[in-house]
Order: C-alpha cells, then sequence, then structure tokens
C-alpha cells in the first residue's frame, strides 16, 4: 500500500480531478465511495482501477484489493475529503477509481433478450442512481439513456445507486429517435410508460424480450416517443396523486414484468 501524503502525488491529483464533470468525460473515469460498495464492485463487470484508503483503515478492503491486483493508496486525513468534495469530515473511508461503461447501444440491441430499460431525459441525477439501483435488482439486461440530461457517474447518481452503477450496463445515446430506431430494426418490442395509456401494466405481456421506456419526472416521454412504442401501459392511481416518482413508478413496471415471467415458468405460479 502506497501513502499519499501532499497534493502532488500524481495518481491521488488525477484522482481528485475526477470530482468535476469535464475531467470524468475527457478520461472516462469515475469515483465511487463506500467500503461496501467497493468490496462487492470487486466481483463486479466494471471493476476497481485503484482505490483509495483514509489511513489504512479498511485492511480488509486493501489486503482484497492487492489480491486481485488493485493498486491501493492510504491517504491522511487532511487530504483525504478532496476526493469527497466535502470541507467537513464524513464516515467515508474508502473510494475507488471506476472506469466508465464501455458498450455501444449496438450491442444492446443485437441480442434480444431480457429486459432493457430505457430512461428518456431524466434530469435528476438522485433519481437516476434509484433507477440504476432498482434496474439492477430486476436484472434488467442494460440501462440506455435517450437525450440524457443528468450526468450517471456524478456523484450524486453514484452514490445513489449504492454500488448497482458497477453491476449494470449503462450506454448513453445523445437522440431519442436513434434509440427507438435502433431497437425496431432488431426487432424488440417497445412499451412505454405514460400517464395516456388506456391499458393498465397487467394487462400488458410483459414477458421478455422487451425495452420498457419511462420518461422525465415532470413530462413524462416526449410525444413522438409515445407515438413509435408498440403499447404504452400505466400505473393505476386514486387519491390527490397524478404522479410517481420516477424510480417508484420504474420499480412497480419492472417487478409486475418480473411477476408475470415467474407466473409462467414456475409450476405453482405466482399470486396474481
Amino acid at each position: 500500500m502506497q501513502a499519499v501524503t501532499h497534493l502532488k502525488h500524481p495518481a491521488f491529483r488525477a484522482a481528485c480531478r475526477l470530482t468535476e464533470s469535464a475531467p470524468r468525460e475527457a478520461e472516462r473515469r469515475f469515483l465511487m465511495e463506500g467500503t461496501l460498495q467497493i468490496a462487492k464492485a470487486l466481483h463486479a463487470p466494471l471493476r476497481p482501477l485503484e482505490v483509495y484508503i483514509k489511513e489504512e483503515t479498511e485492511p480488509e478492503l486493501a489486503a482484497s484489493c492487492e489480491q486481485v491486483g488493485i493498486p491501493v493508496y492510504s491517504v491522511s486525513k487532511g487530504l483525504f475529503h478532496r476526493l469527497l468534495v466535502s470541507g467537513y469530515e464524513t464516515s467515508t473511508t474508502a473510494v475507488a477509481v471506476m472506469p466508465y461503461w464501455n458498450i455501444a447501444l449496438d450491442e444492446i440491441c443485437v441480442r434480444r433478450e431480457g429486459i432493457v430499460l430505457v430512461a428518456e431525459r431524466i434530469q435528476d441525477p438522485r433519481n437516476l442512481g434509484m433507477l440504476i439501483r432498482t434496474a439492477d435488482a430486476a436484472q434488467v439486461r442494460a440501462l440506455v439513456l435517450a437525450s440524457p440530461l443528468a450526468d450517471p457517474y456524478s456523484r450524486a447518481c453514484v452514490r445513489s445507486t449504492t454500488g448497482s452503477i458497477a453491476f449494470l450496463p449503462i450506454v448513453s445515446c445523445a437522440e431519442s429517435r436513434k434509440v427507438v430506431d435502433t431497437f425496431r430494426e432488431h426487432g424488440w418490442r417497445q412499451i412505454g410508460s405514460s400517464a395516456h395509456a388506456q391499458q393498465l401494466l397487467w394487462e400488458e405481456d410483459l414477458t421478455p424480450p422487451f425495452c420498457l421506456w419511462v420518461g422525465n419526472e415532470e413530462t413524462g416521454l416526449l410525444p413522438e416517443t409515445r407515438e413509435a412504442m408498440n403499447a404504452l401501459i400505466r400505473i393505476p392511481m386514486g387519491g390527490g396523486a397524478h404522479s410517481l416518482n420516477v424510480a417508484v413508478a420504474t420499480g412497480i413496471l419492472l417487478f409486475e414484468a418480473v411477476r408475470q415471467k415467474i407466473a409462467r415458468t414456475s409450476p405453482h405460479g405466482v399470486p396474481a
């Protein structure tokens, strides 16, 4: 384990730059915080490139990293907070440098199986982080960000994923139309979530393969995107609520798909 005792340490200085969006995008690397999240990522498809530990406080994590050849740095207490964009001390004792997901839209579409979640114009990074966590729990194959507004590799988003960002492949595409067309070209069924839909979620066949589209927190899916869907579904609501948080709604939709899959594959089925 190497010691970092000053700001001029080249690896530490490079890691600190990743707290800003432009260097993250240029280097295609981001920061993940938390001992448990980093420990899980050691066995994930997206693995840490290097790990920084506050004053040797995590010997088990350090040993696990070194066993698989991941560089580990011990950072003095006075410097560690610079990786957290925080002027005060927190309970976080480990930060990992992670690579961006390197996967193209065509790679996702060419294998027509499972469920792919498409999130259009999501603007709140915390909502996006919860979407990633929820999709991972539902065993979604990948997340496609169509016309994205939030940065999936920002600190707020990564923290909200609680480590799931290392397990769920993420693809960003600047134009929703391209995403629609690419899935269509590969024969995917595209289902959109919309308050305008006539059909309730359990009335639609949600057994894979298909891709599920969810839209912006305030405006939902773009009109042209809704029109391009093979089907539109909605969640019934009562009381004074006219909408749900996008991550909550996505969880309901995805786990209805999980329920339908179990009902069709299990000899005993599941409750309707």
